[in-house]
């Protein structure tokens, strides 16, 4: 009984050797990096002839990674006129892309050649060089399409609102980091989406997405003041209606009282109104 014994449990030594190292080098490996990112405030006000706001971005990783940041404004579709005699209606292809950003640019706390691969520029579209537009119309000229995509940007460029240089993010240390995310006064009003990516070796290891609500004084004013008015006509309906009611009240009270009057002396005589009638 013995001797069978031993046999059985012989096979087992193996396996059990093998998950002792397993569970042996599992305390060594590296666990998953972890990044936290937000903003100093969700929500910004732009005043129209201002030189723009800025909104702080800060963060903290658990290992001195690289850091890069694309902020990507409200999307809308865009037209592009181009033709022979440049943008003239009657001979102009008309190409129209959707989901284009009202604003864009990127900050980073190192070059980005240096820290991010050429594929995760690409699925990421950090750059102006790797931002894609989507095809609405049905032109199918690839040269036509990409002069138009190139015309567009360089437009919003000139515009303000596609920046082209690579802002900075900053350590404070080799764990917290901070960025500021300044929207000049053209930025258009709207939900902006801001992504926060993490990278080792070029890799990417983790992301963040966050939001911003954009406005100006001059929606908050306009908001205010219909807000306002749709209180006072809302006082003012309340109180028409209670009057209107208490004037239906007494009319049907007059119409359901007794046309007769008693006097003193018992004996009952017709109101005016009954002796009219």
């Amino acid at each position: 009984m013995r001797a069978q014994s031993r046999r059985r449990s012989a096979p087992t030594r193996p396996a059990l050797f093998a998950l002792a190292i397993v569970f042996g080098l599992a305390p060594a490996a590296r666990a998953e990096p972890t990044l936290t990112a937000d903003l100093s405030a969700h929500q910004m006000t732009i005043a129209s002839g201002s030189a723009g706001a800025a909104v702080t971005l800060f963060g903290t990783t658990d290992a001195p990674d690289d850091i890069v940041v694309v902020v990507r404004g409200p999307e809308a579709d865009a037209v592009v006129r181009r033709g022979p005699f440049d943008n003239f209606w009657l001979t102009a292809h008309r190409v129209a892309f959707a989901g284009v950003p009202g604003y864009y640019a990127v900050y980073a706390s190192a070059p980005l050649d240096t820290i991010v691969s050429p594929t995760v520029q690409a699925l990421h579209q950090i750059g102006l060089a790797n931002l894609r537009f989507q095809l609405q119309s049905t032109e199918q000229d690839p040269t036509l399409v990409q002069e138009s995509r190139a015309a567009l940007i360089a437009e919003r460029e000139r515009a303000g609102v596609y920046i082209d240089a690579v802002g900075k993010v900053d350590f404070d240390g080799s764990r917290l980091f901070h960025a500021t995310l300044a929207l000049p006064s053209g930025a258009p009003v709207g939900t902006y989406f801001i992504e926060v990516l993490q990278l080792q070796g070029k890799a990417l290891v983790g992301g963040q997405t966050m939001s911003l609500v954009v406005a100006t004084p001059e929606a908050e004013t306009a908001f205010t003041a219909v807000t306002g008015w749709s209180a006072l006509l809302f006082i003012v309906f309340a109180a028409l209606a209670v009057i209107v009611a208490a004037v239906t009240v007494l009319r049907r009270r007059r119409r359901q009282s007794p046309a007769v009057a008693t006097v003193a002396d018992g004996r009952v005589r017709p109101t005016k109104r009954a002796r009219r009638r």
